[in-house]
């Protein structure tokens, strides 16, 4: 079996996701990749920009923007860091917000390069 990014049935679970919100299609798996790293960079962005001028409602919602789309990967890990940072947020905990966004931005940051990788 092929898949849309050309790989054999070897390929990682990234890959296979991706495959499969593309239905096999490369082109699409190619602009789902491209897209869902655009986000995440612009979702990484504003939240460090909600945390600099303490907007806790705008840095909530964009923590659990990211875990949704961090959801259609499975990425169960980064989802998890993703809804904790939502959590302070929400609590308006400045500590654990100013703790976890860097380790988000670091996850995100490492699942970003392997979609790059996708797409080369």
């Amino acid at each position: 079996m092929r898949t849309a990014f050309g790989l054999t049935d070897g390929a990682n679970a990234l890959q296979e996701r991706i495959d499969t919100l593309a239905l096999g299609d490369r082109a699409v798996a190619q602009d789902v990749t491209s897209a869902l790293i655009d986000t995440n960079c612009a979702t990484l962005l504003y939240m460090t920009a909600a945390r600099d001028s303490c907007d806790w409602d705008g840095l909530a919602r964009a923590a659990h923007r990211l875990a949704g789309s961090l959801s259609m990967l499975q990425c169960r890990r980064e989802i998890a860091l993703a809804m904790q940072l939502e959590r302070a947020a929400l609590e308006h905990d400045a500590p654990t917000v100013v703790t976890l966004l860097p380790v988000v931005t670091g996850a995100v940051a490492r699942l970003n390069a392997q979609l790059s990788v996708l797409l080369v």
